[in-house]
């Protein structure tokens, strides 16, 4: 925490936002009501389909996604396996019993991951620092790169003080000659049970065999994105948050508009969604996200691929255009 004090993105409160200037605090008592009269919708009436891919001996010739739901994900190259913010325990929280997967989605797990060369987390809430998880795959991973404060967590956790690699925003692990990885602002807070903001969160710049990919993270749309485009755009292709948005937490989630517009602004040539199709955190329909930002993207002329679970997707492919998901 002494160290943490005397950088300049941190204040008393915490670690700031970019946009902190236009911050409110989440009403609390509101999220609670709302979560009491959730309709049915926000949850599929079916079992989720999913592809299940042989991860420990497929290999691809350009860098390819194989999304597990929400904002798990595998990327392999050529030369690396990198794992990103990875659920598999079938729920998203500090017990067992709360907000379950959808039927179906949790059909992965850390059994079906090859050697991990990097495990990626964007910030230390439940849904995307999976205690169960990462325990599983400590024997699996060789590194971890994580914003600062949330090395602690895994240290706590017993993974070798070595193996983890904290960055701030703006610095970049070269995890070998062929892969770069940077992280970046995103709009979000963080923190486990009670406490906030005491970790940092972030998005990140993927450099790998001579591809540029993004991944969001948890973000509200803000001026990081014409920043980050800026400086390292164009991207190949961007994984962006789409889902759990609401009045109750504009600032810390995007709306399907505002995720089409945040890839216009990094320069992306190809949307793959996350952060939907597992877990149900706010009161849209489960499928809503994917279908209003993909009518922005097109507006926008901005290619959308949308994958099943466990279906690969290479870059520089055509786009997944089948409509799977408007089926409930």
């Amino acid at each position: 925490m002494q160290k943490l004090e005397q950088l300049p993105n941190y204040s008393k409160e915490g670690f700031l936002n970019l946009d902190d200037e236009d911050e409110r605090s989440i009403n609390m008592f509101s999220v609670l009501m709302d979560m009491r009269n959730r309709p049915a919708t926000v949850r599929p009436n079916t079992v989720m389909p999913i592809v299940k891919t042989d991860l420990k001996n497929t290999a691809y010739a350009k860098p390819t996604v194989i999304w597990f739901g929400h904002s798990s994900f595998l990327i392999k190259t050529k030369t690396a396996n990198i794992l990103v913010d990875p659920d598999f325990s079938g729920f998203a929280g500090p017990f067992s019993w709360f907000m379950k997967a959808f039927e179906g989605s949790n059909t992965y797990s850390a059994d079906d991951m090859p050697q991990i060369d990097v495990l990626i987390i964007s910030h230390d809430h439940y849904d995307h620092l999976d205690y169960g998880t990462v325990m599983k795959l400590k024997d699996k991973v060789k590194r971890v790169v994580v914003p600062l404060g949330i090395g602690s967590h895994f240290i706590y956790w017993g993974y070798k003080p070595e193996l983890v690699h904290e960055l701030n925003w703006g610095e970049t692990n070269a995890v070998s000659t062929q892969v770069n990885i940077t992280a970046m602002p995103s709009r979000h807070t963080s923190g486990r049970m009670l406490s906030a903001k005491k970790t940092l969160w972030a998005s990140y710049v993927i450099e790998a065999d001579g591809f540029k990919l993004f991944y969001s993270g948890d973000t509200g749309y803000g001026s990081h994105f014409k920043l980050i485009g800026e400086q390292y755009g164009p991207f190949d292709l961007a994984m962006m948050e789409c889902g759990q948005y609401g009045k109750n937490w504009p600032q810390n989630h995007m709306f399907p508009s505002q995720t089409a517009q945040a890839a216009a602004d990094l320069k992306a040539r190809m949307i793959l969604p996350v952060h939907w199709g597992k877990f149900a955190e706010a009161n849209h329909p489960w499928n809503e996200s994917v279908t209003r930002m993909k009518i922005a993207a097109d507006s926008l002329n901005i290619p959308v691929t949308i994958p099943k679970i466990g279906q690969a997707y290479t870059v520089d492919s055509p786009a997944y255009t089948n409509d799977w998901w408007s089926v409930d």
